[in-house]
């Protein structure tokens, strides 16, 4: 469904799905890069589900079915990359504080006070912007496969990298986009993809046919990059927090996310042996229990 919603000063709407009663609460989970709501498993949202909560999952800002901002023009993610290590100002149509408070006028309009959230990759540091800067609408915080800020270009692989950055030519068929994300999700699910060729494609064929938008995923690419590092506001972060991180990670290496667990003081850091830069469904369980046991730990706090 389709959520109105006040960001700050902006008004945009954001594409929302919803399951379970919430007797425990809510856990709001924020996905990564360019990636839309659907990339969270059905079998994760269900299994958080029999626990007890509710759970929201939504297309960020510029992704999937929520407002876009194609009239803010289509940023260099390479420019903004060389500008931010040469300590250089980004210009940039948002950044990712903008995208936390998305988030907050998402509760608003859902009459949530605080929420446990969850968030992936680029969704963990959005995640970790509203544990420092919102911190009374936050139960508990659990980052997967995330990092302390944009990830150095040096901690990827050369194959991530290149991944990452890919754009579909112009005039691209569906076949073409649905081969160039299964192409990225082989690689960035890591040495030992444990990812079925079929779900791969089962994936990819759900993105592209649900919203194509590369120049979105190139502002918040953008988005990140100017946000910079997060690191000075971890020691703000009083929320129960755990960090799920695969040991194989191509794209945010485990030592960013260790640094995370270094950052945030009584954090706990849960390294999934095998996991790359993905969700994989054998590993769900395992999640869902890391999430839900830290989601505890802020009830009995």
């Amino acid at each position: 469904m389709q959520l109105a919603i006040k960001s700050g000063d902006a008004a945009l709407t954001l594409e929302i799905e919803q399951f379970g009663d919430g007797a425990n609460g809510t856990i709001l989970l924020i996905m990564g890069l360019g990636t839309q709501l659907i990339a969270w498993p059905m079998e994760l949202c269900n299994a958080l589900v029999a626990r007890g909560y509710r759970v929201v999952r939504y297309d960020n800002r510029d992704v999937g079915l929520s407002s876009k901002f194609a009239d803010r023009g289509v940023p260099s993610p390479v420019s903004a990359t060389l500008r931010a290590l040469l300590r250089l100002k980004i210009d940039a149509p948002y950044d990712l504080e903008d995208m936390a408070r998305d988030a907050v006028g998402l509760m608003d309009a859902l009459n949530i006070d605080a929420a446990h959230i969850v968030g992936a990759s680029m969704g963990g540091m959005i995640g970790q912007l509203l544990a420092a800067k919102h911190a009374s609408r936050v139960r508990s915080l659990a980052a997967i496969m995330s990092s302390p800020g944009a990830p150095l270009p040096w901690d990827s692989t050369a194959a991530a990298r290149r991944a990452l950055m890919k754009r579909p030519s112009r005039g691209a068929s569906k076949e073409e986009l649905i081969k160039l994300r299964i192409d990225t999700y082989r690689v960035i699910g890591g040495p030992r993809q444990s990812v079925p060729e079929v779900v791969l494609r089962e994936m990819a064929q759900l993105s592209v046919e649900r919203s194509v938008d590369s120049a979105g995923s190139q502002r918040q690419l953008v988005a990140t990059q100017k946000t910079g590092s997060l690191k000075r506001l971890l020691r703000d972060i009083r929320a129960p927090t755990v960090i799920i991180h695969g040991s194989d990670d191509p794209l945010i290496p485990l030592k960013r996310g260790e640094q995370l667990h270094r950052g945030i003081a009584g954090s706990r850091l849960v390294i999934l042996q095998g996991m790359g830069h993905n969700l994989p469904r054998p590993m769900l369980p395992a999640i869902a229990e890391a999430i839900c046991s830290n989601c505890a730990r802020a009830v009995r706090a």
